[in-house]
């Protein structure tokens, strides 16, 4: 699921939860958060919360992204914060990328990156 309609032109990308993400899945949201984008940088909310697992090719494709200003990775459990450290684990991020619990601290981070 992709929402464009947060404060601050957050593009927010929901992973599905229970499953695996795979390079397929997440390269289809990130080519919708590109179209939403349409060739500006905007920051994305990057929800794993429930996720049950994030493969090496979805790793591939967040991390070599050039349409966000910044990253927020939400989740909510010590599993996800384990997929999160999993996901920013790889290549370093194209942009500033940081791990929340709470969707207010995120979006707070993403707001002070847009205004930097």
């Amino acid at each position: 699921m992709v929402n464009e309609g947060h404060p601050g032109n957050v593009i927010r990308l929901v992973m599905p939860q229970g499953i695996e993400i795979t390079g397929e899945i997440a390269e289809a949201h990130s080519e919708r958060a590109r179209i939403i984008a349409n060739g500006s940088l905007r920051p994305v909310l990057l929800e794993i919360s429930g996720v049950g697992s994030i493969s090496r090719d979805a790793r591939a494709v967040f991390s070599s992204s050039r349409s966000s200003s910044a990253i927020a990775v939400l989740g909510a459990s010590p599993v996800d914060r384990v997929l999160a450290n999993f996901l920013l684990g790889g290549d370093p991020p194209p942009c500033p990328t940081r791990f929340f619990t709470t969707e207010s601290e995120a979006m707070a981070w993403l707001g002070s990156c847009t205004n930097a």
